[in-house]
């Protein structure tokens, strides 16, 4: 019988994902994702027995197909074609001087709900890392009370409780933009985190993040009334330290490539607001906490008055 630590070097060489499991041994899916996420440290034996039992049984399915399985130590090397594609994904960052090289991101990675941050990296920026989570995957997750995780590309992202003055300015830009669409009769529809955006519905729908605010024009986008399926118009995301990183280079990246026509970063801490035209020129702009900036997709109609939101905020911090 494998132990608990070999199944889970196991798991990760031959990229299995939660429902694999379950389907192999009959263990629950929330008992494999307890199990293989941490949360449960000391497994019944009966269930490890079970567990042990369909590794197996993977091993001679995989045998009858003519493919090699190695013991664990030697499996990064002799893992086919077919399994390391499902296992790796590739990041390419900026290369500017003053991007983030992703294996030194702190953001915890969770893979198929370990807490292992497995990964390798190289000259050319790249990491590749366990990776094959689905949206269907990620909406089955028993994740502790509070939680909340991003998945980009398949791998999940834990994200860090917003304060208070992160909620106030989305909130603030928020209402402005759904007082304005709503005020000129506008087809589109304001939304505020936590909402899961499918960026990649129809591309394998590995990525689900949750913006601070979107606007939604297209509203077939919306029609299980659950989620997001696409790309949103416009996302701002209203920056705090842990999520830097993420917002300005691995998200950026997402939005544009998916189709968001322009994207808002906020700074509030920093005195900044970056916006991105990826309609336009690609044109990038950045402001500051004073300045009043005209939301491109309106046609310049539709101002945002940082100045205000900024004074609004330090007189309730005063008052207090």
């Amino acid at each position: 019988m494998y132990n608990l630590d070999e199944m889970k070097c196991m798991r990760t060489g031959y990229g299995l994902s939660y429902e694999d499991i379950q389907r192999l041994s009959g263990v629950s899916i929330s008992s494999v994702q307890k199990i293989f996420g941490g949360i449960v440290a000391h497994p019944r034996r009966s269930t490890l027995e079970a567990l042990s039992a369909g590794f197996e049984k993977y091993i001679h399915e995989e045998r009858d197909r003519r493919l090699r399985i190695e013991p664990c130590d030697t499996i990064e090397a002799d893992v086919s074609e077919k399994h390391k594609k499902r296992r790796e994904t590739a990041y390419h960052l900026p290369s500017s001087s003053d991007a983030p090289a992703v294996a030194e991101d702190p953001y915890r990675y969770n893979s198929h709900g370990s807490s292992a941050f497995d990964k390798t990296s190289n000259s050319t920026g790249m990491m590749f890392t366990q990776t094959g989570y689905t949206y269907d995957e990620y909406a089955k997750l028993e994740l502790p009370e509070g939680m909340r995780v991003e998945v980009i590309d398949g791998k999940l992202y834990e994200m860090s409780a917003p304060n208070v003055s992160h909620q106030a300015v989305a909130g603030e830009i928020f209402v402005l933009i759904s007082n304005y669409i709503r005020r000129n009769k506008g087809k589109c529809i304001t939304l505020m985190a936590p909402l899961d955006v499918r960026l990649e519905y129809d591309k394998g729908d590995m990525t689900v993040v949750q913006p601070d605010v979107v606007v939604i024009c297209d509203r077939k986008k919306l029609e299980n009334m659950k989620n997001v399926k696409g790309a949103p118009d416009f996302v701002v995301e209203v920056l705090s330290q842990a999520s830097k990183k993420m917002d300005l280079y691995i998200k950026m990246s997402k939005y544009r490539e998916s189709g968001v026509r322009e994207y808002w970063v906020v700074d509030y801490a920093g005195n900044k607001v970056i916006t991105y035209d990826f309609e336009g020129e690609g044109d990038i702009e950045i402001h500051t906490m004073d300045d009043t900036v005209p939301v491109r997709i309106y046609g310049g109609k539709l101002k945002i008055d940082f100045k205000a939101i900024r004074e609004y905020l330090e007189s309730f911090s005063e008052e207090t």
